[in-house]
Formats: C-alpha cells, sequence, structure tokens
C-alpha cells in the first residue's frame, strides 16, 4: 500500500522515525490528455521521492513541477526547453533536501509490490 504524503518534511520525518535509510528522487514525465486539454497532449513533470517502509508499504510524495504543450521534433516528442530547466532545478532541490536529511539518495521510482522504475529523460 502507497502512504502519500502532502509535504517533504511529512514524508522525511516519518522515513527517520522508521530507521528508513535510503530514499529514491526521480523526475517523472507523464503524458496527459483529459477535457482540461482539450485533447491536445501536455506533458506534466513532477519530482517524486519514495521509499519502502516496509515490506508490504512505501511512502510516497509528488511535487507538481509544471506542464506544457508537447512539442513535436523530427519523429519524436520533445520537452520545452524551459520545463526541462525548471524540472533539472526541482529535482536538484528536492534531492539536497533529502540529502541534508541525512539519507541515501538512490535514482527511481519505488511502485506497486516494490517494483522499482527505471526512470529516463525525454
Amino acid at each position: 500500500m502507497k502512504l502519500l504524503f502532502d509535504s517533504l518534511d511529512a514524508l522525511l520525518v516519518e522515513l527517520r522515525d522508521r530507521k528508513v535509510e535510503a530514499v529514491r528522487v526521480s523526475p517523472a514525465v507523464a503524458i496527459e490528455t483529459d477535457p482540461g486539454t482539450a485533447g491536445v497532449p501536455h506533458l506534466a513533470s513532477r519530482v517524486l521521492v519514495t521509499a519502502a517502509l516496509d515490506d508490504r508499504n512505501w511512502a510516497e510524495w509528488r511535487y507538481w513541477v509544471g506542464e506544457a504543450v508537447i512539442e513535436v521534433g523530427r519523429s519524436e516528442f520533445q520537452m520545452p526547453e524551459w520545463l526541462r530547466e525548471k524540472q533539472d532545478r526541482a529535482l536538484a532541490e528536492v534531492a539536497q533536501r533529502v540529502d541534508d536529511a541525512g539519507f541515501q539518495i538512490r535514482e527511481g521510482i519505488l511502485t506497486h509490490d516494490q517494483d522499482v522504475m527505471d526512470t529516463f529523460r525525454l
């Protein structure tokens, strides 16, 4: 089961209380289409912080970075440069806060059944 936290500080306190040592910090980009985008695909950028609490549970905190209309390049989707730069800054800031709190940082995202999803960049 996933425990979703509203703030990074609350997550880090919970992890410290449970004696968790390693935390995963990762960018996450999703292509979203919904009524709010009028069917036009958008890239939604977030920074995710996840950590295993025990064999069945993990904790997660999400930081919303931004959203942009997908730019079509030669034959692939491209993230607008301003969103990539904003995502890189947010990732660095979140990673620094986690590091300052004394946790080991690993890449990737913890998911259901303790699978780890590798991350990639568009």
